[in-house]
């Protein structure tokens, strides 16, 4: 009986053990888990767009976390339009155009894109 005993609790403690130096399936491989310098953008200067709200009722963008409505300022700037990718603020000095995906341009169907 109590050589059953120690012979279970030898059992669980060495699969408890192995268990613990398995390696996490989900973890990329070695040479895949760092970001490449290429995909590191540097921080944005000024405000930033990060989400628009259109409804019948509201025009409203968040800018740099903030909720500001159409009609409204955002620091010195006026936010006088806002549409489905971009929104527009107005100063004194002239206009700011934030865009949703700055890194991206909306093109007609069917038209070919450039070869890299």
């Amino acid at each position: 009986m109590r050589a059953s005993v120690l012979w279970a609790a030898l059992s669980f403690y060495c699969g408890f053990a192995a268990a613990q130096t398995m390696r996490d399936p989900t973890r990329p491989p070695p040479g895949l888990g760092g970001l490449q310098a290429s995909a590191v953008q540097a921080p944005a200067s000024g405000p930033v767009l990060q989400s628009v709200i259109l409804s019948p009722s509201r025009h409203a963008a968040i800018i740099s976390g903030r909720l500001v409505e159409r009609g409204a300022y955002y620091g010195d700037a006026l936010l006088v339009e806002v549409a489905q990718d971009r929104v527009v603020l107005r100063t004194g000095a002239g206009t700011q155009v934030l865009k949703l995906y700055p890194g991206t341009e909306k093109r007609p169907p069917g038209e070919a894109r450039d070869a890299p």
